[in-house]
């Protein structure tokens, strides 16, 4: 059963991207209606969720509007949330998804190191292979269509860091997002000022932001926190490396996406040097 649970959430995990991509790119939607949109539907789905699990269990998890981790919380959300949306003006589904997920990885690995703990060798090559794989996306040539879509891209990996960390050791999970998608709901009334016209006979665009919140976002978060304990940190650090395969496969069947040589390239680093520096570690830790 945890099995088919985690690839659900694997799945709904690359989803978002292809989600996000598809509304702007097809459909010309602006990235901050998706943003705002997206936000909202995950909030109220994991209210919902938090209000069934509360009287079910009798109990009233919830972590306080007024405390400083609720907007801290929001704000690590709302930047991941944001700047995703941004970048994927430019980014292909696939490309973007090797971005955020090389930067996720290599951000945990350097709070890890800030918090005392001591890299070996080969955890260093590792990050500075990941760390090749990404430059290589900036080079000219590449394909991508602007280099400040991979820097919105590593923006919204730094905020989704922040959001990890402060949700690590948790005891209620799910109210601990739950907060998150509230506050960056609230933050992102900033975002209304640049949101384009509403075209209400547009739908389609509003669909896929609102399944993109509600199901991939809200529910594939909600299921991530009930597979961590089973499959341990290491080895959810090594099923992730699936995502952006999924992704990209997800690109070019739905949104017939293609990939350079370069690209390809790029992208094979940064998996590689994410496994070196993950089996490193499992290394040093047993």
């Amino acid at each position: 059963m945890m099995v088919v649970q985690t690839a659900l959430v694997l799945l709904a995990f690359a989803a978002n991207s292809l989600l996000c991509r598809w509304a702007l790119r097809e459909y010309s939607f602006d990235s901050e209606s998706f943003t705002i949109i997206r936000l909202v539907a995950g909030a109220v789905v994991l209210s919902v969720l938090l209000w069934y699990q509360n009287i079910r269990l009798g109990s009233r998890n919830r972590v306080c509007p007024n405390s400083r981790r609720f907007w801290l919380l929001g704000l690590g959300l709302f930047v991941y949330a944001s700047a995703f949306s941004m970048a994927y003006v430019s980014l292909d589904t696939g490309v973007g998804a090797f971005v955020l997920f090389a930067t996720v990885q290599l951000g945990l690995q350097w709070v890890n190191i800030w918090r005392g703990a001591r890299p070996g060798a080969w955890q260093l090559v590792g990050m500075l292979v990941s760390i090749t794989g990404l430059a290589l996306l900036l080079l000219p040539g590449s394909a991508l269509s602007s280099w400040w879509a991979v820097l919105l891209m590593v923006t919204a990996a730094l905020g989704w860091t922040g959001f990890v960390v402060l949700g690590q050791g948790s005891s209620t999970p799910l109210a601990d997002v739950q907060a998150a998608f509230v506050a960056a709901s609230l933050l992102s009334i900033l975002l209304i000022p640049f949101t384009a016209e509403p075209e209400w006979s547009n739908w389609q665009p509003l669909l896929l932001a609102v399944i993109s919140g509600a199901i991939a976002s809200g529910l594939g978060y909600f299921g991530w926190y009930r597979v961590l304990p089973w499959l341990g940190i290491h080895r959810a650090a090594q099923v992730q490396l699936l995502v952006p395969g999924l992704a990209v496969l997800m690109g070019a069947l739905v949104l017939s996406e293609r990939l350079t040589t370069l690209m390809l390239l790029a992208m094979g680093l940064i998996v590689a040097g994410v496994l070196i520096a993950i089996r490193a570690r499992r290394s040093v830790d047993t």
